[in-house]
């Protein structure tokens, strides 16, 4: 008798262990949820830190990929999650869901509007939706602020979006900009060089007029931060923003700044303003 409840007892501590096991590995794998993942990367940059991640293959994915590039605010929530509002909405279906929000996932949240970076576990008791998963960075996400730059990453960026970039010459430094891949973008582009007068607007931000007028047709509406290279047509004003700004009727993006951003503010006088050669 002794010996039987010794086996018993030994089963049930065993079962016991294969339990705690189990719920120790809870959370640090992903759950499986059945989506698959895509071909589209993308590359999230803020105050230099970099992550990247992988989309899964989802109407909601495609859509955010479509938006791209777009320069965002960036808010908090919970010291756990780095949250951005695209322009337009997403479409997500129930596959999508979820409630325990893994470090490194893109999700978004659909009441809201937002998609956010989870840079710590986060346990919601609201739905999430799955966007996709890091790739590189993942502790990279935690130190970032303010405002981030998200575009197309890896073998699916366009080669234009990396073919121009200007550079922006005064007695006080040299600003090298990125510009997109608009119309508008490329028309200033075929402008240079430019030796051209700048001014000061509002304390945010440093003005030039191109010679010619720039086509918007194709071209992003800004939401204008520092660093923010764009284009007021209303006044035909190129635009180089050291302040933050947001959106305004008119103003539409062009670029950003890759280097010497902190040189924007003391731009005065006369500059020079030349193609860069790219590798």
């Amino acid at each position: 008798m002794r010996r039987v409840l010794t086996i018993v007892l030994g089963v049930m501590l065993l079962g016991f262990f294969f339990m705690a096991c189990e719920r120790s590995n809870a959370g640090t794998e992903p759950p499986q949820h059945g989506l698959t993942l895509s071909d589209m990367s993308i590359k999230i940059t803020s105050q230099g830190h970099v992550a990247t991640f992988q989309l899964y293959d989802t109407v909601a994915a495609k859509e955010l990929y479509s938006q791209l590039p777009l320069e965002l605010e960036l808010r908090n929530f919970r010291d756990a999650q780095w949250m951005f509002w695209p322009p337009e909405r997403l479409n997500v279906t129930p596959q999508e869901a979820y409630h325990d929000g893994i470090r490194g996932e893109l999700s978004y949240y659909a009441p809201w509007g937002n998609a956010f970076m989870l840079y710590r576990d986060f346990y919601a008791r609201d739905q999430m939706h799955r966007l996709g998963i890091n790739l590189t960075g993942i502790d990279e996400i935690a130190s970032m602020s303010d405002s981030a730059r998200v575009e197309i990453y890896g073998q699916n960026q366009p080669s234009e979006e990396t073919s121009m970039q200007i550079s922006v010459q005064a007695s006080v430094g040299t600003v090298v900009f990125e510009l997109n891949t608009s119309r508008a973008a490329k028309e200033l582009y075929e402008q240079l060089p430019l030796t051209i007068a700048v001014e000061d607007h509002g304390r945010i931000e440093k003005v030039f007029k191109p010679p010619a007028r720039l086509n918007t047709s194709d071209t992003p509406l800004a939401n204008a931060r520092i660093g923010t290279f764009a284009y007021f047509e209303p006044w035909n004003n190129v635009v180089m923003f050291y302040g933050n700004f947001g959106s305004y009727s008119g103003l539409y993006e062009l670029g950003h700044v890759i280097s010497g951003g902190e040189h924007i503010e003391n731009l005065s006088g006369t500059i020079q303003i030349d193609r860069m050669e790219t590798r």
